[in-house]
């Protein structure tokens, strides 16, 4: 518990960061969309300002809450036991796994490609 406490204050600490930056950007459309000023003698923008607090408010709920702090320890304790694959086995992985959706895909492109012409007939 105490060993994986670094990383889920990281993982809150991204939480909260990616909070802030989507409340950002939905409040700046906000702002725009209500024609709202912006006060150009300020250092930081209200937008900005806001969501920085949005995201410290994240990041704080998240790091109190005990429910979520046993959960997260429990994923991170969960994922310490997966046997992840080693190098040799993802590139072979990778390569079957795209040669196998490149034919899919020229599967598709002839399935696409008849039933055009057929639809192209018809309404001809």
């Amino acid at each position: 518990m105490q060993r994986n406490k670094k990383a889920v204050s990281l993982i809150y600490l991204a939480c909260g960061a990616i909070s802030g930056l989507l409340f950002r950007e939905i409040l700046q459309t906000v702002w725009v969309l209500a024609r709202l000023p912006i006060p150009a003698d300020w250092v930081v923008s209200p937008v900005d300002m806001l969501a920085g607090a949005v995201g410290l408010v994240t990041f704080l709920v998240l790091l109190r809450n005990a429910k979520v702090n046993s959960f997260t320890n429990e994923v991170i304790t969960e994922l310490g036991k997966v046997t992840w694959p080693n190098k040799k086995e993802t590139v072979l992985s990778t390569g079957v796994v795209s040669v196998l959706v490149g034919i899919c895909a020229v599967i598709l492109f002839g399935f696409d490609m008849i039933w055009g012409s057929v639809v192209k007939v018809f309404y001809q």
